[in-house]
Protein backbone atom coordinates (compact mmCIF):
# COMPACT_ATOMS: atom_id res chain seq x y z
CA UNK A 1 0.00 0.00 0.00
CA UNK A 2 1.18 3.54 -0.67
CA UNK A 3 2.00 5.92 2.14
CA UNK A 4 -1.52 7.30 2.47
CA UNK A 5 -5.04 6.26 1.48
CA UNK A 6 -7.81 8.78 0.76
CA UNK A 7 -11.43 7.72 1.33
CA UNK A 8 -14.48 9.79 0.41
CA UNK A 9 -18.00 9.03 1.67
CA UNK A 10 -20.81 10.49 -0.46
CA UNK A 11 -24.56 10.39 -0.84
CA UNK A 12 -27.67 12.57 -0.55
CA UNK A 13 -28.59 14.71 2.44
CA UNK A 14 -29.44 12.67 5.54
CA UNK A 15 -27.94 9.39 4.38
CA UNK A 16 -25.34 9.14 7.18
CA UNK A 17 -22.10 10.34 5.57
CA UNK A 18 -20.63 12.27 8.49
CA UNK A 19 -21.64 9.61 11.01
CA UNK A 20 -19.86 6.91 9.02
CA UNK A 21 -16.74 9.07 8.63
CA UNK A 22 -16.61 9.63 12.39
CA UNK A 23 -16.99 5.91 13.10
CA UNK A 24 -14.34 4.93 10.56
CA UNK A 25 -11.98 7.53 12.02
CA UNK A 26 -12.37 5.83 15.39
CA UNK A 27 -11.11 2.57 13.89
CA UNK A 28 -8.37 3.84 11.57
CA UNK A 29 -5.25 5.97 12.18
CA UNK A 30 -6.64 8.82 10.13
CA UNK A 31 -7.35 12.49 9.75
CA UNK A 32 -10.77 13.72 8.65
CA UNK A 33 -12.10 16.37 6.27
CA UNK A 34 -15.66 17.44 7.09
CA UNK A 35 -17.87 19.70 5.05
CA UNK A 36 -18.90 22.77 7.05
CA UNK A 37 -22.52 23.76 6.50
CA UNK A 38 -23.03 26.17 9.37
CA UNK A 39 -20.55 28.67 7.93
CA UNK A 40 -22.59 29.20 4.76
CA UNK A 41 -24.62 32.38 5.42
CA UNK A 42 -26.93 31.71 2.46
CA UNK A 43 -27.99 28.13 3.21
CA UNK A 44 -31.05 28.83 5.35
CA UNK A 45 -32.25 31.41 2.83
CA UNK A 46 -31.66 28.92 0.01
CA UNK A 47 -34.08 26.41 1.51
CA UNK A 48 -36.82 29.05 1.66
CA UNK A 49 -36.11 30.68 -1.73
CA UNK A 50 -33.89 28.45 -3.88
CA UNK A 51 -34.14 30.50 -7.05
CA UNK A 52 -33.00 33.72 -5.37
CA UNK A 53 -30.17 32.33 -3.25
CA UNK A 54 -28.92 29.35 -5.26
CA UNK A 55 -25.94 31.04 -6.90
CA UNK A 56 -24.63 32.58 -3.67
CA UNK A 57 -25.09 29.29 -1.84
CA UNK A 58 -23.35 27.14 -4.45
CA UNK A 59 -20.45 29.55 -4.95
CA UNK A 60 -19.84 29.76 -1.21
CA UNK A 61 -19.77 25.96 -0.97
CA UNK A 62 -17.49 25.68 -4.00
CA UNK A 63 -14.90 28.09 -2.63
CA UNK A 64 -15.14 26.67 0.89
CA UNK A 65 -14.60 23.12 -0.37
CA UNK A 66 -11.72 24.27 -2.55
CA UNK A 67 -9.95 25.86 0.41
CA UNK A 68 -10.31 22.61 2.32
CA UNK A 69 -9.08 20.51 -0.60
CA UNK A 70 -6.16 22.86 -1.22
CA UNK A 71 -5.08 22.64 2.41
CA UNK A 72 -5.47 18.88 2.33
CA UNK A 73 -3.38 18.51 -0.82
CA UNK A 74 -0.56 20.66 0.53
CA UNK A 75 -0.42 19.19 4.03
CA UNK A 76 2.07 16.58 5.12
CA UNK A 77 0.40 13.19 5.43
CA UNK A 78 1.19 12.00 8.94
CA UNK A 79 -1.78 9.60 9.00
CA UNK A 80 -1.97 6.61 6.67
CA UNK A 81 -5.70 7.27 6.08
CA UNK A 82 -7.65 10.44 5.25
CA UNK A 83 -11.46 10.29 5.29
CA UNK A 84 -13.84 12.96 3.97
CA UNK A 85 -17.63 13.26 4.02
CA UNK A 86 -17.92 14.81 0.57
CA UNK A 87 -16.64 14.36 -2.98
CA UNK A 88 -15.32 17.41 -4.81
CA UNK A 89 -17.66 16.77 -7.76
CA UNK A 90 -20.58 17.26 -5.38
CA UNK A 91 -20.36 21.01 -5.98
CA UNK A 92 -21.06 20.57 -9.67
CA UNK A 93 -23.89 18.09 -9.12
CA UNK A 94 -25.79 20.47 -6.86
CA UNK A 95 -25.08 23.52 -9.01
CA UNK A 96 -26.39 21.87 -12.17
CA UNK A 97 -29.71 21.23 -10.42
CA UNK A 98 -30.13 24.57 -8.65
CA UNK A 99 -28.70 27.20 -11.00
CA UNK A 100 -30.05 28.72 -14.19
CA UNK A 101 -28.13 27.83 -17.40
CA UNK A 102 -26.38 31.20 -17.35
CA UNK A 103 -25.42 30.90 -13.69
CA UNK A 104 -24.25 27.34 -14.14
CA UNK A 105 -22.06 28.37 -17.08
CA UNK A 106 -20.21 30.84 -14.86
CA UNK A 107 -20.08 28.41 -11.96
CA UNK A 108 -18.72 25.60 -14.13
CA UNK A 109 -16.01 27.84 -15.55
CA UNK A 110 -14.73 28.51 -12.03
CA UNK A 111 -15.17 24.84 -11.06
CA UNK A 112 -13.06 23.59 -13.97
CA UNK A 113 -10.24 25.97 -13.08
CA UNK A 114 -10.22 24.97 -9.42
CA UNK A 115 -10.46 21.23 -9.97
CA UNK A 116 -6.98 21.04 -11.50
CA UNK A 117 -5.38 20.96 -8.07
CA UNK A 118 -7.97 18.91 -6.18
CA UNK A 119 -6.69 15.48 -5.03
CA UNK A 120 -8.39 12.34 -6.33
CA UNK A 121 -9.65 9.84 -3.73
CA UNK A 122 -8.43 6.27 -3.72
CA UNK A 123 -11.93 4.93 -3.10
CA UNK A 124 -15.43 6.41 -2.84
CA UNK A 125 -18.16 4.99 -0.59
CA UNK A 126 -21.61 5.84 -1.97
CA UNK A 127 -24.41 5.68 0.62
CA UNK A 128 -28.03 5.64 -0.49
CA UNK A 129 -31.50 5.08 0.98
CA UNK A 130 -35.15 5.53 -0.10
CA UNK A 131 -36.58 9.04 -0.10
CA UNK A 132 -38.94 8.43 2.84
CA UNK A 133 -36.04 7.23 4.96
CA UNK A 134 -33.97 10.29 4.11
CA UNK A 135 -36.82 12.70 4.85
CA UNK A 136 -37.39 11.08 8.25
CA UNK A 137 -33.71 11.30 9.11
CA UNK A 138 -33.54 14.95 8.08
CA UNK A 139 -36.58 15.78 10.20
CA UNK A 140 -35.29 13.84 13.22
CA UNK A 141 -31.94 15.62 13.42
CA UNK A 142 -33.68 18.97 13.84
CA UNK A 143 -31.40 21.35 11.96
CA UNK A 144 -33.15 24.68 11.72
CA UNK A 145 -32.01 25.40 8.17
CA UNK A 146 -33.43 22.04 7.04
CA UNK A 147 -36.86 22.60 8.57
CA UNK A 148 -38.36 23.60 5.20
CA UNK A 149 -36.69 20.84 3.19
CA UNK A 150 -38.72 20.32 0.01
CA UNK A 151 -39.58 16.70 -0.79
CA UNK A 152 -39.48 17.34 -4.53
CA UNK A 153 -36.00 18.83 -4.25
CA UNK A 154 -34.82 15.79 -2.29
CA UNK A 155 -36.38 13.36 -4.78
CA UNK A 156 -34.58 15.07 -7.63
CA UNK A 157 -31.33 15.09 -5.67
CA UNK A 158 -31.58 11.33 -5.10
CA UNK A 159 -32.06 10.80 -8.83
CA UNK A 160 -29.01 12.96 -9.54
CA UNK A 161 -26.85 10.89 -7.21
CA UNK A 162 -28.13 7.61 -8.64
CA UNK A 163 -27.40 8.76 -12.17
CA UNK A 164 -23.95 10.06 -11.28
CA UNK A 165 -22.79 6.90 -9.55
CA UNK A 166 -24.42 4.58 -12.07
CA UNK A 167 -21.72 5.61 -14.53
CA UNK A 168 -18.98 6.60 -12.07
CA UNK A 169 -15.59 5.19 -12.96
CA UNK A 170 -13.00 7.63 -11.65
CA UNK A 171 -12.07 5.48 -8.65
CA UNK A 172 -13.06 2.18 -7.03
CA UNK A 173 -16.61 2.48 -5.69
CA UNK A 174 -18.27 0.85 -2.68
CA UNK A 175 -22.09 1.09 -2.79
CA UNK A 176 -23.95 0.79 0.53
CA UNK A 177 -27.71 0.63 1.09
CA UNK A 178 -28.21 2.39 4.44
CA UNK A 179 -31.96 1.82 4.70
CA UNK A 180 -31.57 -0.32 7.82
CA UNK A 181 -28.13 0.87 8.89
CA UNK A 182 -27.49 3.19 11.79
CA UNK A 183 -23.75 3.70 11.71
CA UNK A 184 -23.88 5.50 15.06
CA UNK A 185 -24.92 2.34 16.91
CA UNK A 186 -24.44 -0.60 14.53
CA UNK A 187 -20.87 -1.82 14.86
CA UNK A 188 -21.48 -4.63 12.38
CA UNK A 189 -22.41 -2.15 9.66
CA UNK A 190 -19.24 -0.14 10.27
CA UNK A 191 -17.18 -3.35 10.29
CA UNK A 192 -18.65 -4.40 6.93
CA UNK A 193 -17.57 -1.14 5.29
CA UNK A 194 -14.19 -1.24 6.99
CA UNK A 195 -13.52 -4.79 5.82
CA UNK A 196 -14.03 -3.75 2.21
CA UNK A 197 -11.90 -0.62 2.56
CA UNK A 198 -9.01 -2.47 4.16
CA UNK A 199 -9.16 -4.92 1.28
CA UNK A 200 -8.32 -2.03 -1.08
CA UNK A 201 -11.10 -2.68 -3.63
CA UNK A 202 -10.14 -2.46 -7.29
CA UNK A 203 -13.67 -2.54 -8.74
CA UNK A 204 -17.27 -1.75 -7.81
CA UNK A 205 -18.39 -3.48 -4.61
CA UNK A 206 -21.98 -3.55 -3.37
CA UNK A 207 -22.65 -4.23 0.31
CA UNK A 208 -25.93 -5.92 1.25
CA UNK A 209 -28.18 -4.76 4.03
CA UNK A 210 -27.32 -6.15 7.48
CA UNK A 211 -29.29 -9.29 8.46
CA UNK A 212 -30.94 -7.53 11.41
CA UNK A 213 -32.63 -4.13 10.88
CA UNK A 214 -30.98 -1.26 12.74
CA UNK A 215 -32.48 1.97 14.01
CA UNK A 216 -32.61 4.80 11.54
CA UNK A 217 -30.13 7.65 11.91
Amino acid sequence: MKGSYYIVVEGPIGVGKTTLVKRLAQRLPSRTVYEVFEENPFLAKFYTDRQRYAFQTEMFFLLSRFRQQESFAQADLFSPWTISDYLWEKSRLFARETLSPEEFGLFDHVFQILCRTVPTPDVVVYLHAPLDVLMNRIASRGRSYEADMDRGYMANLCDVYEGFFASYGETPLVVVDTTDMNFATNDAAVDAVLDVLQGHPSSHVRLPRPPQPALLV
